[in-house]
């Protein structure tokens, strides 16, 4: 068993990859017809995802998705505390990847998956089910290059609606 700060740091780098992996097959079976329209479907009223949007889901759907972050903490020795602060930070990572505020930087856009990647995964939902990373998508072919980073995502969209109202107007 690892101690002190290297410990600490290798309990959190293995927090992250094993909740990824595990969220990933979660989030992509709560997308099977047999249970989406009665579970996962509340979350997607939301096509272009907001903060309240991250916490907006059905009881089982949010039970589910927790799952992972306590097996980690059942099967590997974590820390008390640093199992609060993960989960803290697993929270505020969850409403950032919904509140349409797209800046992941250039050279980390195709390994994070950010709040374009989530929310061309509310918006066509066979894509982009990671929870941080894009390496289970890409992997199993449900990768998909976020609509926002090609100039040509929701906000991109109303831009240009907004953009010709404006012209009108003038």
């Amino acid at each position: 068993m690892c101690v002190g700060w290297p410990g600490l740091i290798l309990s959190s780098f293995t927090f992250i990859l094993f909740t990824d992996a595990l969220i990933y097959w979660i989030h992509r079976g709560l997308h099977h017809r047999v249970v989406y329209a009665t579970i996962h479907k509340p979350h997607h009223a939301w096509k272009v995802p907001t903060p309240y949007a991250s916490h907006a889901f059905h009881p089982i759907d949010g039970f589910v998705q927790s799952v992972p972050y306590h097996i980690y903490a059942f099967v590997f020795p974590l820390h008390k505390m640093l199992y609060l602060a993960l989960y803290v930070a697993v929270n505020i990572w969850t409403v950032s990847i919904h509140d349409g505020n797209f800046q992941v930087p250039l050279l980390l856009q195709p390994l994070i998956n950010g709040a374009a990647h989530h929310t061309d995964h509310h918006l066509y939902y066979t894509c982009n089910y990671g929870q941080y990373f894009t390496l289970w998508d890409r992997l199993c072919g449900s990768f998909h290059y976020p609509s926002a980073y090609e100039g040509c995502g929701p906000l991109d969209h109303i831009e240009k609606v907004e953009a010709k109202k404006t012209r009108k107007e003038d």
